[in-house]
C-alpha cells in the first residue's frame, strides 16, 4: 500500500483527490488547519469508500512550528510515496496581509509554506521503499497544483511578495507562479542529484462547485451553483474532475518529472501534457526565486547530502 499526503485535503480538489486515492487502495494522509474539517473529510471518505485507509495531520502552512510538526509526523511513517501541494489561499483580501513572519499571506500559504514543507520531507521522499507486489521501487512524486492564473497575469520577481504593488488577483497569480517555478526547479535539482524522486505541476482548469458531486459537510452545491455550472458547461468542470488530473500526476506511469499536466480542453477535460509557460522555463529566474524562498523561510534543500 502506497502512502500519499495532501495539503488542503478537507475540501475541493484536495478532498476529491484523497477520496480517489483511497478508492484505489492507497493510504491517504489528509493535512489541513481545522480538526473539525479534517474529521468531516475523513467521515465523508469512509462513506464513499468503506475500506479506506486514511489518517489526518494538522497543518498551518503559515506557521513554521506547524510545518515542522507535520513534516516530522509524515517522516516517521514507513513510507511516503507522494505529496500533493494543493492547499491555497484563493481569495486574498482587498488589502495586503502578512503572516506572523511578515511575509505576504497569499505567497506564504500557497508557495513558501509548501517550499518549507517539501524541504523537510526530502529525506522521507528519497528514502528507499520496499517494493510492492514484487515490482521495482518507484520514484516518489511531488505534485503541485498550479493555476490558469499564471497564464493570465505576469510575474514580477522584483516585487514577488507584492510589497510595492498589491492587487488580490495578481497576488494570487504570483503565488502560483512561484509554486510552479519552484516545483520545476525542484525536479531539475532532483535529477541532477540522482534522487529517486521527481516533481511535476498540474493545472486544474476551472473547477466549480456546481458541477461537483455532493459530499455531506464537504461539498454541498446550492441550486444556484448547479444552475450556473450548466451555463458554464464548456468552460468549467467539477472539482472531482480537476482532482483526477492531480491523481493521474501522482500515480500514472505515463508521466514523469518536469511534466506539466492540464485538462484536454484547456479549461476542462481529461489530463494531457501541456507546454510549460515561458515563465516556468526560465531557469535563471527559478534559481533566483529559490534563493529568495530559502531566505524567507528556514528551509534548506541539501539534495546531494540527502541522496548520499
Amino acid at each position: 500500500m502506497k502512502t500519499f499526503a495532501i495539503t488542503g485535503a478537507t475540501q475541493g480538489v484536495g478532498y476529491f483527490a484523497a477520496e480517489e486515492l483511497a478508492r484505489r487502495g492507497h493510504h491517504v494522509v489528509l493535512l489541513g488547519r481545522s480538526v473539525e474539517k479534517l474529521n468531516r473529510a475523513l467521515i465523508s471518505i469512509t462513506e464513499q469508500v468503506p475500506d479506506a485507509s486514511t489518517s489526518r495531520i494538522l497543518l498551518d502552512l503559515t506557521s513554521n512550528e506547524s510545518i515542522a510538526s507535520a513534516a516530522a509526523s509524515l517522516s516517521a511513517r514507513e513510507r511516503l510515496d507522494g505529496v500533493l501541494l494543493n492547499a491555497a489561499h484563493v481569495s486574498p483580501g482587498a488589502h495586503r496581509e502578512q503572516d506572523s513572519e511578515g511575509r505576504e499571506l497569499t505567497m506564504s500559504t500557497n508557495h513558501l509554506g509548501h517550499f518549507e514543507l517539501t524541504a523537510q520531507l526530502m529525506d522521507a521522499l528519497v528514502a528507499t521503499k520496499p517494493a510492492l507486489d514484487g515490482e521495482a521501487p518507484e520514484k516518489s512524486r511531488v505534485v503541485a497544483v498550479g493555476s490558469l492564473a499564471t497564464r493570465i497575469y505576469p510575474f514580477d520577481l522584483e516585487d514577488w511578495q507584492s510589497t510595492h504593488l498589491y492587487e488580490p488577483k495578481r497576488a494570487y497569480a504570483a503565488s502560483k507562479h512561484a509554486l510552479e517555478m519552484f516545483t520545476f526547479e525542484l525536479d531539475r535539482r532532483l535529477q541532477a542529484a540522482g534522487a529517486p524522486a521527481e516533481a511535476l505541476v498540474v493545472d486544474p482548469g476551472i473547477p466549480v462547485n456546481g458541477a461537483t458531486p455532493p459530499r455531506t459537510g464537504v461539498s454541498e452545491p446550492t441550486a444556484w451553483q448547479r444552475f450556473a455550472s450548466r451555463l458554464a458547461g464548456p468552460f468549467a468542470h467539477g472539482k472531482h474532475r480537476a482532482a483526477a488530473i492531480a491523481v493521474h500526476a501522482l500515480t500514472s506511469d505515463a508521466v514523469a518529472g518536469g511534466d506539466y499536466l492540464g485538462p484536454a480542453r484547456t479549461l476542462r477535460g481529461t489530463p494531457v501534457k501541456l507546454d510549460k509557460p515561458a515563465t516556468q522555463r526560465d531557469r535563471e529566474r527559478a534559481a533566483r526565486l529559490w534563493h529568495l524562498s530559502e531566505a524567507s523561510t528556514s528551509a534548506t534543500f541539501r539534495l546531494s547530502e540527502t541522496v548520499s
